[in-house]
């Protein structure tokens, strides 16, 4: 993460005609020797995996080998989303070992690690909760969890400044009630009386094919920092969509998605944008239905407004050089990988992107974009 003074690299098996675990392994050989020269805190595991039994035995040997093979603590999720090159996928991230003194808070869920400089804090953490049980059982265990965590760390759980929500089964109904609403009716209960000060977290809600539901997430508490949500003109904000928008029948509870568009965080004079997955939506309507590159335009056009100048100089005082960090690309058909791929590289070229297969929040929405803006003086 940039405010850490570190980063993320991903990691691709070099033998891609071996088996899962052997591909696992492959990355994770990789990672040792990476780990020799970067502090390595975080790890999440993309994969294709094709049971509820798989995903369990493939979680089982990632938290086997990272805690055999990588230096403690390091943080480890199994996201069962399928990457398009390969069958796993390592996204990787490190800090500036020297400038951050780091603790490890444990829950029954989860972890997290918090990192310590001067009189600045900052909470990174990841929970799941994987049971037989509803997506509202699962969604009340995790964020039951976050709080706990938050609370050994001396944390509030208004200072959430980004989250990513991986829901199994996202579009999937438990009755007459969809998974995905059923998720936001909890964090709605949750986050009530939290964050009318300061705005919500930037959010990803994105679907995956087994293991419940996790939430990773970044808090920050710090005297200097700095911590804005950010809207895009274009787009209504997705914590004041109206119910035509809202998935379940209308005499159910139907609570909105309580995130932000964007959020500017900045610290120890660094500045940097935490994208929210976005999609092609104008207003709070689908746009392009149906058309897998015009919605990747509309996608990117979106995350374009939330850096521009317009948006960006009055947030820090001077017109900004915006460089886009890193980027997930999350699309919802496999055949549409080649146009999506061609659409962002047209803006962005080489710039370091991963793309899964994802169901995304809405039915007719095919694509999704987040990603991190660096900011600096232009």
């Amino acid at each position: 993460m940039h405010i850490l003074n570190g980063g993320r690299i991903y990691i691709k098996p070099t033998q891609q005609c071996h088996s899962p675990e052997e591909q696992l392994a492959d990355c994770i050989l990789q990672l040792v020797h990476f780990s020799l020269k970067k502090r390595i805190y975080k790890l999440n595991i993309f994969a294709d995996t094709t049971s509820p039994d798989d995903y369990v035995r493939l979680k089982e040997q990632v938290e086997k080998l990272v805690s055999a093979k990588l230096p403690a603590p390091v943080l480890c999720s199994l996201i069962a989303q399928a990457p398009l090159t390969c069958r796993i996928l390592a996204e990787v991230f490190y800090a500036g070992e020297s400038l951050w003194k780091q603790e490890l808070h444990l829950s029954d869920n989860g972890s997290a690690i918090a990192f310590e400089r001067e009189r600045a804090r900052v909470l990174i953490g990841q929970v799941q909760a994987n049971t037989a049980g509803s997506c509202s059982t699962n969604a009340s265990a995790v964020f039951h969890s976050i709080q706990n965590l938050l609370d050994k760390a001396g944390f509030s759980l208004s200072t959430v400044i980004r989250q990513w929500n991986y829901i199994e089964d996202i579009l999937g109904f438990e009755g007459s009630k969809q998974r995905y609403q059923e998720f936001n009716n909890v964090r709605s209960e949750y986050y009530s009386n939290h964050f009318h000060e300061t705005g919500f977290p930037a959010a990803t809600g994105i679907g995956m094919k087994h293991g419940g539901i996790i939430i990773e997430f970044v808090a920050v508490n710090a005297p200097d920092a700095i911590s804005l949500p950010l809207d895009n003109p274009g787009q209504v904000a997705a914590h004041a969509y109206s119910p035509v928008v809202l998935a379940g029948e209308n005499h159910l509870p139907k609570a909105t998605p309580k995130f932000e568009r964007a959020r500017y965080l900045e610290l120890f004079g660094q500045k940097q944008l935490f994208i929210s997955g976005t999609a092609s939506i104008r207003g709070e309507k689908t746009a392009g239905i149906g058309n897998p590159e015009e919605q990747t335009w509309i996608t990117i056009e979106n995350i374009q407004r939330l850096y521009s100048d317009e948006r960006i100089h009055p947030l820090a005082g001077y017109s900004v050089k915006p460089t886009y960090g890193h980027a997930r690309v999350y699309l919802k058909n496999r055949k549409d990988f080649p146009v999506v791929k061609k659409t962002f590289k047209t803006f962005y070229g080489n710039l370091p992107v991963v793309y899964l297969i994802a169901d995304i929040c809405r039915n007719d929405l095919l694509v999704e974009i987040e990603g991190k803006i660096i900011l600096e003086q232009g």
